[in-house]
């Protein structure tokens, strides 16, 4: 496997001894315990870690082009769903690193299953609500983005899969919409509808460029739904969606019209 997202986490040599010292001083300042399952004097234990490490997944979705899903590297659920909403919610950004890895294994996985595209990605997060961003501190999706982009970078090159993708913030919301988390699958589309539109003066850059969409979670799929319209809308090629983590059941969130 070209992708060892547990190697890729961890330093060595002296860098590593001065990095724990660190973290060891600081432990007796401000104790710190695994994310997932709360054990001690570590951000993510070996076994959480683990959970959202991959390996990478596909998961089709009803309504969508014959072929078309989500590549992912966890199950949304249990451990996996606990991490995230310590992330988002919680204030556990120490967990972008390893979420970067995961994610940047189901952006490997994305591209090897992709022979068509001959030129280079540009990698497309779900922008934040302006609240979320506040509330959180920045836009968490796009810095995964960054870091996954990072983490895949070696696997990348060693496929010769050509430059490693940028990330492009490039989709705004352009009015206010209802978070989503108690909505239905219908009421999310609904509530997303022409909700994303591509930042003023950028169209033009995105003609016949090809695109990934990246997101956190991935549930009933009508947000990357949204982003793939308001991206061919543009002129965008959509080549495929990733997220770290992804809802194990089939939808029906229709994009036939955006997806390529």
């Amino acid at each position: 496997m070209l992708f060892d997202a547990e190697a890729e986490s961890f330093a060595s040599g002296p860098a590593a001894w001065r990095q724990a010292c660190r973290r060891l001083g600081l432990g007796l300042i401000w104790p710190v315990v695994c994310a997932g399952c709360g054990a001690p004097d570590v951000p993510l234990c070996v076994l959480c870690r683990r959970v959202v490490a991959g390996p990478a997944f596909f998961q089709p979705m009803v309504g969508w082009p014959p072929g078309w899903g989500v590549w992912g590297a966890t199950a949304y659920g249990g451990t996996a769903a606990k991490l995230v909403l310590s992330w988002k919610e919680r204030g556990r950004h120490d967990l972008t690193g390893p979420f970067g890895a995961g994610l940047a294994s189901a952006l490997v996985a994305c591209r090897e299953a992709d022979s068509a595209s001959a030129g280079s990605w540009q990698l497309v997060p779900v922008p934040s609500t302006s609240g979320a961003r506040r509330r959180r501190g920045g836009d968490l999706v796009a810095g995964l983005a960054r870091r996954a982009v990072r983490s895949a970078r070696p696997a990348w090159l060693a496929g010769g899969y050509g430059p490693p993708p940028g990330v492009a913030e490039i989709l705004t919301h352009r009015r206010v919409v209802r978070d989503q988390g108690e909505l239905s699958s219908r009421a999310r589309r609904k509530n997303l509808a022409g909700a994303l539109a591509v930042r003023p003066g950028l169209r033009f850059a995105l003609l016949q460029r090809d695109c990934v969409i990246v997101d956190d979670v991935v549930t009933t799929g009508a947000t990357v739904a949204e982003a793939a319209r308001a991206l061919t809308s543009a002129g965008a090629r959509v080549v495929g969606v990733c997220g770290l983590s992804v809802t194990l059941r089939r939808q029906g969130v229709s994009t036939s019209e955006y997806l390529l």
